[in-house]
């Protein structure tokens, strides 16, 4: 009699631009899974890696589920046909890899490799190598690079961790306008603060749990755990059929991308980071709305960026003067030709100590108490009133008050990435579990 096994499956790059979904797919296999008598030890596990990674497609989010099972074969099995099935459908213009590892613990060199996806660029050679040494089971179709995201996924512990519902659409709908009414995800969003977040963004108007492009999610509804989850879900009035929602365990929401810092010197292109300095150059704002200035620290200086889509976030870097101390994080934009300085995209910026601003008006007459004129550089003033004269009088400096205080600033979350940790959750503790519930993480419509 065979025995059960902890078995690691994972997937990425199943997607394309235009097309499928990472997580359906693995939506799917789980299905599948459950109607074979597949033990689950916890929610699915969708690992959103470094947003900045140039060839990726959408949220840059990989899978993967851990179970028991006597029979690995068997499981790699159904999962790569379903795979299969999904590359052939978006007319084998995915590259997806799919990794199943028997362990029941991960080991510290995996969970290293999952830790600098989050934030580095990495190479298949690394993903390969890491693969053949713990003898794991593995396939690719178009490519090999979807190996990376998917042993970065099998390998996250998401310590810090939130959830998410998603709801999927039936294949009939895929590609026609979603039906969700937009009345109803405002009072959920309202109702169910702040224990979801980024469902609605008031500044502009835009409801945020639905995708723009044809792949088969309905809304996804992001939130502190599962049960919170199912109670906003409830809240939702869908206006088509659906299929099934399934819930994610997720590192979105967590600022996983951005926990370490990094001296400017130590700064590559499409890294994510945070970095600490001191403003250079006031900001000036470009044709298109976009704010630039630049940060120096004691290796070297970088310029930084608040872009359009960020809308009033702009208006705090554009207070930001010489000599402030700030704490930035973001993606990193390699240098081009108009920009010869590599280019920090702001995520958040955290003011921690504002420099003196100061304005210099000329003197106050010592007779009159009227403010005097300038007679010419070095040359004195000259109360207007009285008609006095101070040839040895000089400019009176003052503090001018500044607009801004210190302080941690993000965009609206119309701009968040998947992974920025919106402002409620600062203080807040994501470390905390929420016990596998098996009875409600998959849901079947129809």
């Amino acid at each position: 009699m065979l025995h059960k096994k902890i078995l690691h499956l994972s997937l990425d790059d199943v997607d394309t631009e235009n097309y499928g979904c990472t997580t359906y797919t693995l939506s799917i296999i789980v299905k599948e899974l459950i109607a074979i008598g597949v033990s689950f030890i916890d929610y699915p596990h969708l690992v959103r890696l470094n947003p900045n990674i140039p060839w990726k497609t959408r949220g840059n989010g990989a899978v993967s589920i851990i179970i028991e099972y006597e029979n690995k074969d068997k499981i790699f099995s159904i999962a790569n046909k379903i795979v299969y099935e999904s590359y052939t459908s978006a007319t084998k213009k995915s590259t997806p890899a799919l990794i199943l590892c028997e362990k029941e613990h991960i080991t510290d060199d995996l969970i290293h490799f999952s830790e600098e996806a989050l934030y580095k660029v990495l190479s298949i050679k690394q993903a390969k190598s890491l693969i053949k040494k713990h003898n794991m089971l593995y396939t690719t179709y178009g490519g090999e690079i979807g190996l990376i995201g998917a042993l970065a996924a099998l390998a996250n512990p998401l310590i810090e961790h939130t959830y998410e519902l998603i709801c999927y659409r039936l294949p009939k709908n895929f590609g026609l306008p979603r039906k969700v009414d937009k009345e109803s995800v405002i009072r959920m969003s309202e109702k169910t603060f702040p224990y979801t977040f980024n469902n609605y963004d008031p500044f502009s108007r835009r409801i945020l749990i639905t995708p723009h492009s044809n792949d088969p999610v309905l809304f996804g509804i992001r939130g502190l755990s599962p049960n919170k989850l199912i109670e906003a879900f409830d809240m939702i009035k869908i206006e088509e059929d659906v299929s099934h929602f399934l819930i994610f365990k997720t590192n979105q929401g967590t600022n996983a991308h951005l926990n370490f810092y990094f001296k400017i010197n130590e700064v590559k292109p499409y890294y994510s980071v945070k970095i600490r300095g001191y403003v250079k150059t006031n900001p000036i704002i470009t044709r298109g709305g976009h704010v630039f200035f630049i940060l120096k620290d004691d290796s070297s200086e970088i310029n930084c960026a608040a872009y359009e889509p960020t809308k009033t976030f702009r208006n705090i870097v554009s207070k930001l003067r010489v000599g402030d101390y700030i704490e930035v994080g973001g993606g990193v934009r390699p240098p081009n030709k108009k920009y010869p300085l590599k280019v920090l995209n702001i995520e958040y910026i955290n003011i921690l100590k504002l420099a003196e601003e100061y304005v210099y008006e000329n003197p106050i007459c010592p007779r009159c108490k009227s403010r005097t004129k300038s007679l010419g550089q070095n040359k004195g003033f000259k109360c207007e009133k009285c008609k006095s004269r101070f040839p040895n009088l000089s400019k009176e400096k003052r503090i001018k008050p500044r607009t801004i205080a210190p302080g941690l600033y993000m965009p609206p979350p119309s701009a968040h990435r998947h992974l920025t940790k919106p402002l409620q959750y600062y203080g807040i503790d994501l470390k905390i579990n929420v016990p596998f519930d098996e009875s409600i993480f998959f849901r079947q419509f129809s």
